[in-house]
Parts: C-alpha cells; sequence; structure tokens
C-alpha cells in the first residue's frame, strides 16, 4: 500500500469470464449436438473451468492509499425527519482513530479523535444527538 492506485478487478474479471465461457459452451452443446458445436464448444467449456479455477485461485487484492483514507469524509447532507434525530458516525479502523458526527437536522460534520463518544450534542443546532452507546 504505497501508493494510490485504483482498485483492481482482475480476480472478479477471471471469474465472470469463467462462468460465461461455461454457459455458452453448454449452451451450444445442449441447442445443437453437430460435431462442429462439440469441436468449438469442448475447448470453450474446458477453458471456461481454467479460467474459473484460475481466478478463484486468485489473491483478492485492492489497493488503497492513505492519502485517500486520510482524505474521506462523508457528504454534508441534511437527513430525513424520522421522529428522533438522525446522524451518521463513522470511524476510522487504522491509526490515527478519528470519528465523523453528521447531524441530520442542520448537516454539521464534527470530526473528533478516537472512537466513538457516549453522548453528543450537535453543536451547529444544539440537538442531544444520542446519550449512551444502547442507542
Amino acid at each position: 500500500m504505497t501508493g494510490d492506485r485504483p482498485a483492481s478487478n482482475v480476480r472478479l474479471n477471471t471469474i465472470m469470464a469463467g462462468w460465461v465461457c461455461i454457459a455458452i459452451g453448454a449452451g451450444m452443446v445442449l441447442s445443437e449436438s453437430s460435431a462442429f458445436s462439440l469441436a468449438v464448444a469442448a475447448p470453450l467449456s474446458i477453458g471456461g473451468v481454467i479460467l474459473l479455477v484460475v481466478g478463484i485461485g486468485m489473491e483478492a487484492r485492492v489497493f488503497v492509499g492513505g492519502s485517500v483514507v486520510a482524505g474521506w469524509t462523508p457528504e454534508q447532507n441534511k437527513m430525513p425527519d424520522a421522529g428522533r434525530p438522525m446522524y451518521r458516525v463513522d470511524t476510522t479502523l487504522l491509526e490515527p482513530i478519528r470519528t465523523s458526527i453528521l447531524c441530520g437536522r442542520c448537516a454539521h460534520l464534527e470530526w473528533v479523535e478516537g472512537g466513538k463518544p457516549k453522548r453528543y450534542i450537535c453543536s451547529g443546532c444544539g440537538m442531544g444527538l444520542w446519550e449512551s452507546e444502547e442507542e
């Protein structure tokens, strides 16, 4: 995870290509049983099985750089009124642990160090969003 690179879908693409090859080969065999269709469908299906096995055996890799994670912020949108305060809490899993709190009433976004606090009152509108961890 040294640089910022886009996520690669090679594993998913290989698995999907394998299934497509198997499905086309099986469709050719079931639709017409001529020697030509068998000569085309058999290698296509075998190739699909090989692609499927190779794709399943690949290691799933997702490349996300530290600057992408550190620079992420949630969208500041108001949330619909549901009869009680609406809010969104996001906490990072890697160091440094930070938590973003988005008030749904006024769309105020605030960052706090560490995990989710036991209680929070929005500094934008003064509404208490939660009192304890159980809510």
